[in-house]
């Protein structure tokens, strides 16, 4: 048996902004709970990742939130989508989501629409960090940041709402 990895291509561009610009909904969140299952007539895994809002910067505020994304693990076998975004219980993220039905969303431009959030030490400021990996964006621009302070990004995407 043996794969081959594909990068996936979206199109950009991905600056936050044009993100802010595209998603219903933009939150500071951590990760409660995933759960993995198999999609309409099989084949195909999927994982519901639930979000508990720390704070909402675009969008309707909610207490919880359901983001399915392609991919995970269900008994022994588990499918692995290239470019997708990955979540870990407990981790802490910014997201900017889509709505795929009422009350269930997806993270806008796979993997570019999210932000893992952390610090090296507790004393540092948090940053918030993009992970590219699997993805080819075409149409992205170079000034396109993948690191930020968290206040920098919350302050891009407040400032892109009151234009």
């Amino acid at each position: 048996m043996f794969a081959i990895l594909l990068a996936a291509a979206v199109s950009g561009p991905a600056d936050v902004a044009s993100l802010t610009a595209r998603a219903d909904l933009v939150v500071h969140a951590q990760v409660i709970k995933q759960s993995s299952a198999y999609g309409v007539g099989g084949g195909q895994i999927f994982t519901t990742v639930v979000l508990r809002p720390i704070e909402t910067w675009k969008g309707e505020i909610r207490p919880q939130l359901s983001v399915l994304v392609a991919g995970g693990a269900v008994g022994e076998l588990s499918q692995t989508v290239q470019g997708e975004a990955a979540f870990r219980d407990g981790e802490e993220v910014v997201v900017f989501l889509t709505t795929r039905v009422q009350g269930v969303y997806s993270v806008e431009k796979m993997a570019l629409g999210k932000f893992a959030v952390g610090a090296a030490l507790a004393t540092l400021p948090k940053r918030a960090l993009r992970d590219r990996t699997g993805l080819d964006c075409q149409r992205c621009g170079r000034d396109e940041e993948d690191d930020l302070l968290l206040d920098e990004l919350r302050a891009r995407v407040l400032g892109s709402l009151a234009r």
